[in-house]
């Protein structure tokens, strides 16, 4: 998956392997009625990963916001799940999806022993559940769901994301803080770079031409700069500059 902003706060998303709390943990779902089938079957885990991928959901967790980010294929963002503000002990509506949830370092643990699908939940007794449809998203600690630890709201999923749909604000506060940043207007690709010498945004792939510079970041700036061939600036038609 290429690396992507998050929906909620704009904090850059991609997979990296490190311990939660500093950088995107990759998760992987998987129902309870698949996974009945997998145990029937009696298959090794790395097997499920590798052969029979279609039980298995991605998503990644915005370290910065704690917002879910749900992929189908692992590839297409399908739904985007943040914190509610307020705990609520309502059951869920179904209908929804119910099953096992393993962060990305369990995962790897179980894939890494070869461990078979039966013996799983055994062996792994902290796994978390996950129930989610539509509207919301619940952990649980066990399969009774008698346990709740966490709760979200889904959001609206835009594709592509513009600088509109995610906020100009979000957007800012990516300049702020990445330093490579592509997007494109009326199908031309930039590249925003944070370098040595400064702040360079590059038109067209292969950093061909330098359209803005600037010694400090300052964000205010960058927006209002003209860049574009048209003599726009971000802030002008920030609707139709996609991420």
């Amino acid at each position: 998956m290429a690396t992507i902003g998050c929906r909620f706060c704009g904090e850059r998303l991609y997979y990296h392997g490190e311990p939660e709390g500093t950088v995107t943990v990759e998760h992987y779902f998987c129902s309870l009625d698949k996974w009945r089938e997998l145990e029937a079957e009696n298959l090794p885990a790395d097997a499920i990963e590798i052969e029979h991928k279609y039980p298995l959901i991605t998503s990644w967790r915005c370290w910065r916001c704690g917002s879910f980010s749900f992929f189908s294929d692992g590839i297409h963002l399908s739904g985007v799940y943040t914190p509610k503000e307020e705990f609520s002990s309502a059951p869920m509506q179904e209908p929804f999806e119910f099953g096992h949830f393993w962060d990305d370092f369990q995962w790897f643990d179980i894939t890494e022993d070869d461990i078979h699908a039966s013996e799983v939940l055994a062996r792994y007794p902290q796994t978390r559940w996950l129930a989610k449809n539509d509207d919301e998203l619940r952990i649980y600690e066990d399969e009774t769901r008698t346990r709740c630890v966490a709760q979200f709201r889904r959001i609206e999923v835009v594709n592509p994301v513009t600088v509109a749909t995610m906020t100009l604000k979000s957007f800012k506060k990516m300049l702020a803080n990445w330093d490579d940043i592509e997007f494109t207007y009326h199908k031309v690709y930039y590249n925003f770079m944070r370098e040595d010498n400064g702040i360079n945004i590059y038109r067209g792939h292969g950093y061909q031409k330098i359209v803005y510079h600037a010694a400090t970041t300052d964000v205010e700036e960058i927006v209002n700069a003209q860049i574009f061939q048209d003599g726009k600036s971000i802030a002008e038609v920030q609707a139709e500059v996609e991420m």
